[in-house]
């Protein structure tokens, strides 16, 4: 079982990082000018040119420290989320083109066979004739309906808001181990999934959606690992697969089409104040860590009542 982490978010930690370290070349070199200007020339203790001295050389030392420090980080920070946003914004649009083949190829041929084998049931000869085809119709509608619900699971998990956050995870663990041939094993915790507001909910049912698509797409793995822990006020989401694998330092690239996926994980941990941890190897495979509080992202109505009010309403 994990345990509570014990270090702040991420978002946190950088800020106090670099905050602690500008402080302490700013002391260090304020320190180092007091200290030589005893042994300076008399001329350079005047008060106007002590005080020049000191600002020169300590703005000398900070800026530097600051530049590298502070403002190449977070240039490289906006360049990686502008590059993400980029990335998202072309996969939505591959999301969509992917669905209007869908309701094209598949859905399309269905209803075009609908209406076909309506026309001609119009002109049979006899009543077995007609029930024979209404039969057949039957079948392609009830396969028509399938594919709408499969579209509408892959863009709006519905489970979440009629039967919660667990029988969604157990349904897409389920639906991923059969449509992919997948040993997945589920570890959940006792009360792991009580209390959780929607946001944590939508946030985790999300990152396991595609934790399960880069398993697919890469990881050609036959097992799957699906952990849900529950530890005070932190719940944490591990996918632990026994796939292909990739070099570790890709898991902190955000401009790898292979790792857009991890990085749309990261940021949903991050907007919720967790961390996220991607360890990966060649040939053994990767993990996928997400912890994400759950007392910061209450809202004062749990997932349970959400639903209630939901159906509830008019």
């Amino acid at each position: 079982m994990f345990s509570q982490p014990s270090y702040l978010p991420l978002a946190a930690i950088y800020p106090l990082r670099v905050f602690a370290l500008v402080m302490l070349v700013v002391f260090s070199v304020e320190g180092a000018i007091m200290l030589a200007i005893p042994a300076l020339p008399a001329w350079t203790r005047a008060p106007v040119v002590g005080g020049m001295l000191d600002a020169t050389v300590l703005t000398s030392v900070t800026g530097p420290a600051v530049w590298w420090l502070a403002v190449v980080p977070i240039r490289r920070l906006f360049e990686a989320r502008g590059e993400l946003l980029h990335r998202l914004f072309r996969a939505q649009d591959e999301e969509r083109a992917r669905i209007a083949r869908d309701l094209h190829d598949e859905i399309g041929q269905h209803l075009t066979a609908l209406l076909v084998g309506l026309k001609t049931i119009e002109s049979v000869p006899d009543v077995e004739t007609a029930k024979a085809r209404a039969g057949e119709l039957h079948g392609w509608a009830a396969i028509a309906h399938e594919e709408v619900r499969r579209l509408a699971r892959g863009l709006r998990p519905g489970v979440l808001e009629e039967l919660g956050l667990e029988a969604a995870v157990g349904r897409l663990c389920e639906d991923f181990g059969r449509t992919h041939g997948t040993t997945v094993q589920l570890d959940a915790s006792s009360g792991a999934f009580a209390g959780l507001s929607p946001a944590v909910e939508i946030s985790l049912y999300r990152i396991l959606q595609e934790a399960f698509t880069n398993v697919a797409r890469h990881a050609a793995a036959a097992e799957v690992q699906v952990s849900l822990q529950r530890s005070d006020d932190w719940i944490t989401l591990s996918v632990v697969d026994r796939g292909r694998g990739f070099p570790g330092e890709r898991a902190d690239s955000s401009t790898d089409e292979g790792t857009l996926g991890l990085a749309s994980i990261r940021e949903r941990a991050l907007m919720l104040g967790g961390t996220c941890t991607i360890r990966s190897e060649l040939g053994r495979g990767t993990t996928v860590r997400v912890s994400i509080p759950v007392a910061g992202n209450h809202d004062g109505e749990d997932s349970r009542f959400y639903r209630r009010r939901s159906h509830a309403a008019p």
